[in-house]
């Protein structure tokens, strides 16, 4: 029966086998393994997989240094590298470098110039105090099932304002 202890060395045994434990965990490990026949089989089917990889790897071939820094040299004084260039906003903030209060100063700048922009001002859309007053809203009926026809007027200022509307947008008629 795997025990909890099992599951935390035998997510460790590579690393173990690899030395690329810490070692405080090593010799917990150590110390499991003498006591787990389990985990002590596993660690011998890792280091059969790791014999069995060491010979099928092949020695890989020494590279060929002579051609490389040769080639890597005229490639160097063929191409010449593009100046690098400044943002944009880098000589708006380089006044502002090395000065927080400065720059926390004009952040907050911006913010309260940012939200007065924003802020509800006075309702310029509403009619003058001459224009209140009541307002009839009448549906009138067609006899096209598709349309339909909203009247607003107002009484007090001879006012009457006719809207159409047409279901049908793909229609040319108006």
């Amino acid at each position: 029966m795997t025990k909890l202890a099992c599951l935390w060395i035998r997510g460790r045994l590579e690393r173990l086998m690899d030395g690329a434990l810490g070692l405080r965990a090593a010799r917990a490990a150590e110390a499991h393994l003498g006591r787990c026949e389990g985990c002590r089989a596993e660690r011998d089917r890792l280091n059969r997989l790791h014999a069995l990889l060491r010979e099928s790897l092949t020695a890989p071939a020494d590279p060929d240094w002579g051609r490389f820094w040769p080639g890597l040299r005229t490639r160097i004084l063929r191409e010449h590298p593009e100046p690098v260039r400044e943002p944009w906003w880098l000589p708006l903030w380089k006044p502002f470098w090395g000065h927080p209060r400065l720059a926390v100063g004009g952040v907050m700048a911006a913010v309260f110039a940012l939200t007065l922009s924003f802020w509800p001002g006075g309702d310029v859309a509403a009619p003058p105090a001459a224009w209140a007053g009541p307002v009839v809203v009448q549906d009138v009926a067609t006899s096209d099932p598709q349309r339909g026809v909203m009247v607003y007027s107002s009484p007090d200022h001879d006012v009457t304002v006719i809207w159409v509307f047409n279901s049908d947008e793909s229609s040319e008629e108006s």
